[in-house]
Order: structure tokens, then sequence, then C-alpha cells
């Protein structure tokens, strides 16, 4: 009896590697639950960076967004949502975190949702295990605090600065994945100038491309107590504020949105598009900032960025510079396209 040769193509192939995806109109029909924040409108749950230079405040920011969330009150007119709150001190002791609330001036107030600690252990080293723990003890946990970053950072840099940055964010975001909560990572900004703050995060590009958004306080002057705070989220609009430091209390007041430092940021790139444009150009997100960036190297933009600054420059360009601009959506990419009106 002759043997029955099966074709391969008709083979069991249970090991067989493939894509779980899902069409579009099944998509379009689920119902996702409404993002959730901590803190209204400018801090959603996931994970954020905030950083700024060394001693600038942002322990003193940091603190007031924590009480805001522990005490259900509100950071300036942005109401927080009340739950506990963990918050990492790695660079404190109990004797400066107390002075500290005792500046803020809310011993009457009931903190007992915030819980403070001054050491833990590393990202590699059971930094998560803790935190798992802490929370199944306290389930009503809404916000995370680590101050800062690199005191929790053990892994050892074996590959490129990327991957490691990336690899030790991936790492946090199963904390924020597992549960509904927001993680503030407080980090350092380079002492090197750059238009776009988002670009002066110390260390590379995957610590702002790996979390949910960024924000960056920066001083007019070292001696000033006049800040600028720059929120960069993926799922919320931007925010540019003016802050002013309170030297007695040592909180950061809100004084408003800085109008005028967002007219020259304008300004600045509608100048960069038209020295760019012909007459029309199309592409992408990625392929304009590397087209802008051959005619100034030192342009604050990048391909998260550059889509939400030409939405708002989009007036300004017509009136100002006759270009036209549009933004479709095409599968996975938004396509840029620019047309140069005549005068």
């Amino acid at each position: 009896m002759n043997e029955q040769h099966i074709p391969v193509s008709n083979q069991p192939q249970a090991d067989k590697k493939t894509f779980d995806t899902i069409d579009g109109n099944t998509l379009m029909l689920q119902e996702f639950e409404a993002l959730q924040f901590a803190v209204e409108k400018i801090l959603p749950h996931g994970l954020f960076i905030m950083a700024g230079s060394g001693k600038i405040g942002k322990s003193w920011l940091s603190l007031d967004i924590g009480t805001a969330v522990a005490t259900g009150g509100k950071l300036w007119d942005f109401a927080a949502e009340q739950g506990e709150v963990l918050y990492l001190a790695l660079e404190d002791t109990h004797q400066r975190l107390q002075a500290r609330l005792k500046k803020n001036e809310i011993e009457s107030t009931d903190i007992s949702r915030l819980h403070l600690t001054t050491a833990s252990l590393g990202i590699s080293s059971g930094l998560l295990e803790q935190t798992y723990n802490f929370i199944a003890e306290h389930p009503d946990m809404k916000l995370i605090i680590v101050d800062t970053l690199e005191r929790i950072r053990d892994t050892e840099q074996d590959k490129s600065m990327y991957s490691y940055d990336y690899r030790d964010m991936t790492a946090l975001r199963e904390i924020t994945n597992k549960h509904k909560l927001t993680l503030l990572l407080i980090h350092h900004t380079r002492k090197m100038y750059d238009p776009d703050p988002l670009n002066t995060l110390s260390g590379s590009t995957g610590l702002v491309g790996s979390v949910d958004g960024v924000f960056v306080l920066e001083k007019d002057k070292r001696t000033s107590n006049n800040a600028k705070l720059t929120i960069a989220n993926r799922d919320t609009e931007g925010y540019c504020f003016k802050l002013e430091l309170d030297p007695d209390k040592c909180k950061w007041l809100f004084i408003g949105n800085d109008d005028v430092l967002a007219a020259e940021e304008n300004e600045w790139l509608c100048l960069l598009v038209d020295d760019f444009l012909q007459d029309t150009w199309t592409g992408t997100a990625t392929e304009l900032c590397t087209a802008l960036k051959k005619i100034d190297a030192n342009a604050g933009i990048t391909p998260l960025n550059i889509t939400k600054q030409l939405k708002n420059n989009t007036a300004l360009l017509k009136k100002e510079f006759n270009i036209s601009v549009s933004l479709e959506r095409k599968r996975d990419s938004r396509v840029i396209t620019f047309t140069r009106r005549n005068a």
C-alpha cells in the first residue's frame, strides 16, 4: 500500500506564528472606559515624568500633587481625585519631609492617605514586588511618586542608552498596566538649552517615547522664583503654565498660561516651515522632522509633538505665510501636506 503524502500547505501548523488582529469595524463597536485622572485635565492615569534642573523645586511641586490627591483637594484650579498616595522620597529624611509639610501649612488637614518612605528597592531587585504588595494593602491607590527616578535604577546598562531607558520604563509600566493609577517619576534635565523642553530630559529619547506624558519645570533664572511648567501628554491637551514660588510656604502658585512664550514658539516653527517649503510637500511627521532638522539641527521638534504644534499654528501659517496645512490620518500614520498659496 502506497503511503499517502499530505501536501505541506495542508499539514497542521500549531506553532505557526501570526498576528492577533482586530478589524476596524469591530474596533469601532467596542466601548472603552473613559480616561481617568489623578488631577483633572493635566495628570491622567498612566506613566509620567516630571523633570527639572537640580534644586529647582520639583519636590515641592510633587508634594503639592501628592497632598492634593491624598486630601481630594486641588492643584491650582484642577481638582484631584482622592485616593491613597505612595511617595518615595528617596533623597530626603523624615525630618526634612516633616519640615516641608509644616511649611505647606497642612498640619490641620487629614493627610493619612499620604504614605511616605525614604527607602525602596531598585527596579531589578524587588521594587515591583514591593509596590504590588503595598497596593494590595491599600487598594484605593491613585498616585505613586518616585523622587527620584535615578534612585531606583539598578539595572546594568549593557546595551545602548536608548535600550536601557526603554527597558526600565517598560518594567515600570507594568505597574500602570495592572492597576488604574498614576506613576509619576521625578527626573533631571540637562544643562544644555533646547527650545523644546522635552529635549532637555537627561537620558535618551527612549524616556520621552516610552511614557504617557512629560512635565518640565524651568526657572527663568536660577535665583528667580518665576518658572514655566510645560505639560505634554499623549491623551490630553498640552499646557504651558506660568508659576511663581511662594518662598514662605514653598508652594508653586499658578500665575496663568504662558501665551507670550507660545506666540514666540509659534513664530519660530512657522519661519522654519516657510524656509523649508517651496510649493507643496507631503509626508509623515517623522519625515517632516528629518527635513526641518536639516535646516536647523537644534530644532526642538519630535514626531510626537510636531503634529500638535502644526495644529496650533495652522491659522498663523495661512494668514502670515500663505501656507495651507492638511493633516490626514491614513492607516497607521498621519500624513501632513503643505501647500503654498500665491500671495
